[in-house]
């Protein structure tokens, strides 16, 4: 079973704050108490980054992340994206498998086939893209 995530923002854009606060911390303890206090803060913020960077690479199979302004696939180890506003074309097939649903994806350079089905969580899947192609208008053929 493929896996589908749901999230707002990336994890890369989440932590920005976090780490703003330890880069500003350690630029005032070089200024005002010492060097070495300044490393240690540096230090943490590049192991912050680092176990963030683990963490999402940890995702292992095949997965669709939804987020605000496009959607991931990570397929055999490859990731690719579609940004909303990129979209020419939903259409809805029922060839692949009939009561389910497929859902192709054409942009100006290619097509993606998506088989909500084929995911844990699909209906939530199918939920989540209708919202995200009703949001940036894109044209829907049934």
């Amino acid at each position: 079973m493929n896996k589908f995530y749901v999230a707002d923002k990336n994890h890369y854009t989440r932590y920005w704050p976090v780490l703003t606060i330890l880069f500003i911390g350690a630029v005032l303890a070089w200024w005002q108490v010492s060097s070495s206090l300044a490393a240690v803060l540096a230090a943490a913020g590049f192991l912050f980054m680092l176990i963030n960077d683990r963490r999402g690479k940890s995702k292992e199979g095949d997965s669709i992340e939804v987020l605000d302004r496009c959607i991931i696939f990570n397929e055999g180890g490859q990731s690719s994206s579609i940004a909303f506003t990129d979209i020419k074309k939903v259409k809805y097939t029922s060839t692949l498998s009939p009561g389910n649903p497929a859902i192709v994806i054409e942009t100006g350079i290619n097509k993606r086939n998506i088989q909500p089905s084929d995911y844990d969580k699909g209906g939530k899947l199918l939920q989540q893209l209708e919202a995200k192609f009703t949001a940036f208008h894109c044209p829907v053929v049934k």
